[in-house]
Order: structure tokens, then sequence, then C-alpha cells
């Protein structure tokens, strides 16, 4: 029994629970959280440095995980981006394990390849439904929302 105490001390700790940060570094506390089921992300997104969107990006959603043992976010889906920086991701997601909605999570997204080749960014604000600007920094990985409709 004393065995098993050890254990599981010894897990919690190495594996921080619940410090609130996935394995990409994103705070769940910033992420947007929405319930499981379908939706539309929407947007458009600039390169600060006035730069073209590069025929290679990409946009991907992810799950920001908070869980026991911190297992790592959970990707969702992907979408191309066109060249003129307008993206859609229409998507539906459950839960992996019983394969039913989630009752909520929490999201965000990852652009890649955007503005700068083998790049990446990460807007934590990603609201189904709404038509969200972003813009893609010079310096830094965190993108900000500058504008919405």
């Amino acid at each position: 029994m004393h065995f098993v105490f050890v254990v599981v001390a010894f897990i919690l700790i190495f594996f921080e629970y619940g410090n609130g940060f996935t394995l990409e570094g994103i705070p769940v506390e910033g992420s947007t959280q929405i319930y499981g089921g379908c939706h539309k992300f929407i947007g458009k997104i600039y390169c600060e440095n006035g730069a073209t969107i590069l025929s290679r990006a990409r946009v991907k959603l992810w799950e920001a995980d908070n869980k026991f043992l911190n297992d790592g976010d959970d990707f969702i889906a992907i979408a191309s981006i066109a060249r003129d920086g307008t993206f859609l991701i229409d998507t539906c997601f459950y839960d992996r394990f019983t394969f039913i909605k989630l009752g909520d999570a929490q999201v965000y997204l990852e652009f890649q390849n955007a503005c700068r080749r083998n790049d990446f960014y990460y807007g934590r604000l990603a609201k189904p439904g709404k038509f969200l600007y972003y813009e893609i920094p010079k310096i830094g990985h965190e993108i900000s929302v500058v504008y919405s409709e």
C-alpha cells in the first residue's frame, strides 16, 4: 500500500499536476473556452512586416489540456490559409475516448509558415462563427486580434 502511495506522489510531483501549462507552452487559462460539437473558425491574418502570406501557410486548431499527467494538447483540425490571408476551419470534435461531445474545451489556433518559412504563431482567441483579424508579429510567437466583425 505504501508503495502505491509513493508511486502516485512521484507521478504527481514529476508531472506537475495542475500546473496549467500544456506541452506546447500555451497556458490553458489564456485559451478560448467553447463547448464540444461542430464549429466554424474563420478569419484573416496579416503579417506585421508587410510580407505576403506564403503558399504553404496552414492553421491548426488545438484543444489545450490541463488534465491529470498533462498528456499534451489534442489536435482537432487543420486548414490551408489562402494567399489573401483568409482561412476557414469547419470541424466537429468530441472526446477522444468516449466519442461524445465535450462538455467544454479550451482551444487555440496555431499558424504555421504564414509570414516566414518554418515558423509558428499562437492565437489564443478563437471564437467560433465570428470573423477575426489576426496580426502575425515581427518578433515572438503570440498573435493578437486586431479587429473582429
